[in-house]
């Protein structure tokens, strides 16, 4: 096959139990830009691509710089909650870049968003330097803030 039969990501999907809960969270607290949101997605496409005959979702988009995330509340089918613990397989994150990550912490803690752990100094490897620290999301799902070496420092 002559050149690159894919060009690169479209999208990141992340499914939700409450969609505008979800989109809430992104916008507000993550910073993100609303962009589109379509509730009772009741289309024949939509049953096949996700391979739910049945299928009825409510979509929406958000993006930052670098990212286009969808979020996906299934309505039907009804999902159940997995462990998406970051040593489970198939369990993923998604990492934003912040130029203060011990501001950041401090955002998520008077906003009542769970972290995992305190900003965290990376003292050895390729990302030696930079400050990153895990919080999750209303579903429970991981995201890593990360402040890059080069960015100012407390």
């Amino acid at each position: 096959m002559e050149g690159n039969l894919f060009t690169g990501a479209n999208h990141i999907s992340v499914t939700v139990s409450d969609i505008d809960r979800s989109v809430k969270f992104y916008t507000e607290m993550m910073g993100m830009t609303f962009d589109n949101i379509r509730y009772n997605v009741d289309l024949e496409y939509i049953r096949k691509v996700t391979g739910y005959p049945d299928g009825i979702l409510h979509v929406a988009f958000v993006t930052c710089p670098g990212l286009r995330l969808e979020l996906i509340q299934y309505v039907q089918p009804k999902g159940e909650v997995l462990d998406v613990s970051p040593h489970n397989t198939c369990s993923s994150h998604i990492c934003f870049s912040t130029t203060d990550a011990y501001r950041a912490y401090e955002l998520c803690k008077e906003k009542g968003v769970t972290t995992k752990n305190p900003p965290t100094l990376i003292d050895s490897g390729p990302s030696t330097g930079a400050v990153a620290f895990y919080l999750l999301d209303p579903d429970k799902y991981n995201l890593e803030i990360y402040q890059p070496a080069s960015a100012k420092k407390n």
